[in-house]
């Protein structure tokens, strides 16, 4: 279960590479986001955040908001590091229309317009908004998702 400390309504925020990010990468990006949450805030309170790096392409980020709020600034504060991370390893995260689909753990990329080709896959919904969401419904059957 991701981030079982957190509450169930915390906000997510989910970036999906658009290549599988390498180890040395990996390691990159988790050192940047420990610096990163260590000092994230909104209007000064700091925020109860965490975030993981899975699957070798995704960035999950979680505020707990039963604590803090997550403002625009806080948000805003948050894209630029994506954005950063993003320009130093000369990846995209901000690319909402070629899915991460997945069968018998084997991952690929599928533009949402070919979705329909792969019926029996799962898909992982980059959409999802706070942390239910992402424990129960980021990865769905591509049948059942809203791409379709």
């Amino acid at each position: 279960m991701y981030f079982p400390e957190f509450s169930p309504t915390s906000k997510v925020w989910v970036y999906t590479a658009s290549r599988l990010l390498t180890n040395d990468e990996q390691k990159f990006i988790a050192d940047e986001m420990h610096l990163f949450l260590k000092s994230w805030a909104a209007h000064g309170n700091d925020l109860k955040a965490d975030g993981i790096l899975t699957h070798d392409q995704f960035i999950v980020l979680v505020v707990d908001e039963s604590i803090a709020d997550a403002s625009g600034c806080s948000i805003d504060s948050s894209v630029k590091f994506i954005k950063t991370i993003g320009t130093a390893l000369n990846v995209d995260f901000f690319d909402r229309l070629n899915l991460v689909i997945e069968k018998d753990g084997i991952f690929k990329r599928s533009h949402i317009s070919d979705l329909n080709k792969y019926s029996d896959w799962n898909v992982f919904n980059p959409m999802v908004t706070d942390l239910i969401g992402l424990r129960t419904n980021w990865k769905q059957e591509v049948t059942k998702s809203p791409f379709l």
